[in-house]
């Protein structure tokens, strides 16, 4: 039995059924104990416990409840089933939380001994004095089989809770499939890594996953950003290569692609001033903000023609020998000037560092003034009274910045050039 260490646990591959069910149920005791409002921090899931059985989950020291895993597709009777019968360890757990979970339809659990013995084959009756009862899956079946398809039912199981999880404390994150699967993987993986901690300490260890650790990496969003980010920086080298030639400088691109991730999105949001980033990372899809056009009008045509000295990219400035132009990857098309407009003023950020540039290089709108009449919409007039701006509300009004779209942009790089030479 689990208590006597001659199990399965010495490898995930022999472990693997075992290890999903433990992480389905502690995710499933997990999401009942938010949705009704009580404290988690002292639950476990436990594998193999000591004088337990195969999974045990724990509120401190008191066994809530105590599964038996059996993953033999042939054994599908309940005298199959005899050393679980008789030699469950039931001591400190209540009739109802014993459990034997199966990989197949078990026949047998729910006859009495008379109903038994009419069965075919006549297969001997075995007692089931522990009161040991066969657990129920969310999809009403008795037991869980081993799928042979990309994905199997109990990862499935596990998803589902998941997902309930993120509900109620992650709603943005809740239809993110890519979140919820790279959830998964990490809760194997931690299993992996706790039964790997238990055996280099000794026999006498157990896994133990507390519920904690659980609830931090459902609800963790940091693996997800990192990939979103990555994701980003992997179509950004792939439209560039699409596009490049010998006659571009690409030392400026091995700059940025090699610049750490957070300094990369920062630059990736400072060049669209004008989306709603804060929706983007919440969804984690920063990725979506590399568009194939505005890499191979804007940025090829901008690093073609420019000189790398006089550029900063930290801000996205360049300053030519008569004009100052901040780079963008806006494509939106020139009929849509005043949304654009009206979208970058609710970014304090952009206002503030494009306060003494000509130009706002983009794709499409050209020969437009940023501010016509009003440089500021009722919201950021309040933010000026209230001082929001610091000492740049005084004169933020003289602010000259005009559209400029990448042909031009290309026309004045160029006339630059000639004027160096």
């Amino acid at each position: 039995m689990a208590g006597e260490k001659n199990n399965a646990t010495s490898s995930w591959s022999g472990y693997n059924h075992q290890g999903q069910v433990g992480i389905f149920l502690a995710l499933k005791e997990l999401s009942e104990l938010i949705q009704n409002d009580e404290d988690f921090r002292g639950y476990s899931v436990q594998f193999e416990k000591e004088d337990g059985e195969d999974i045990d989950i724990v509120k401190g020291i008191e066994v809530i409840s105590r599964h038996q895993v059996k993953a033999n597709k042939n054994k599908k009777n309940l005298n199959d089933y005899k050393d679980v019968l008789t030699g469950f360890k039931e001591d400190g757990v209540e009739e109802n939380s014993r459990y034997l979970h199966t990989i197949c339809d078990v026949i047998g659990f729910e006859l009495s001994e008379e109903e038994f013995k009419e069965l075919p084959y006549k297969p001997k009756f075995i007692s089931n004095d522990k009161n040991v009862k066969l657990y129920e899956y969310p999809d009403g079946c008795k037991y869980c089989d081993l799928s042979n398809v990309s994905e199997s039912k109990i990862d499935s199981f596990c998803k589902e809770e998941i997902k309930s999880l993120l509900i109620a404390h992650s709603p943005s994150l809740k239809d993110d499939d890519e979140h919820i699967k790279e959830t998964l993987f990490e809760l194997k993986n931690l299993l992996c890594t706790k039964i790997r901690e238990a055996h280099e300490d000794g026999g006498s260890a157990n896994p133990v996953i507390l519920f904690p650790e659980i609830y931090n990496i459902v609800t963790s969003t940091e693996k997800r950003e990192r990939q979103s980010i990555r994701r980003a920086k992997g179509l950004f080298s792939l439209y560039w290569n699409e596009n490049f030639d010998n006659d571009v400088d690409n030392t400026i691109i091995n700059e940025i692609l090699n610049l750490a991730d957070d300094d990369f999105k920062n630059l990736l949001i400072d060049m669209h001033p004008d989306n709603s980033i804060s929706k983007l990372q919440d969804l984690n899809n920063l990725d979506n903000l590399i568009d194939r056009d505005s890499i191979k009008y804007i940025l090829y045509n901008f690093f073609r023609w420019y000189k790398k000295e006089k550029f900063i990219l930290n801000n996205l400035y360049y300053q030519t020998n008569q004009e100052s132009f901040r780079l963008s990857m806006v494509h939106q098309p020139k009929a849509a000037a005043g949304e654009v407009k009206n979208d970058i003023m609710k970014n304090i950020g952009f206002i503030r560092a494009s306060f003494n540039t000509d130009y706002l290089i983009n794709m499409n709108i050209e020969g437009k003034k940023f501010f016509e009449v009003q440089p500021i919409d009722e919201e950021g007039k309040e933010k000026l009274k209230t001082g929001l701006l610091g000492k740049e509300k005084d004169n933020i009004f003289s602010i000259n910045l005009e559209y400029i779209d990448y042909e031009k942009t290309v026309l004045k790089l160029r006339e630059d050039q000639n004027s160096d030479e």
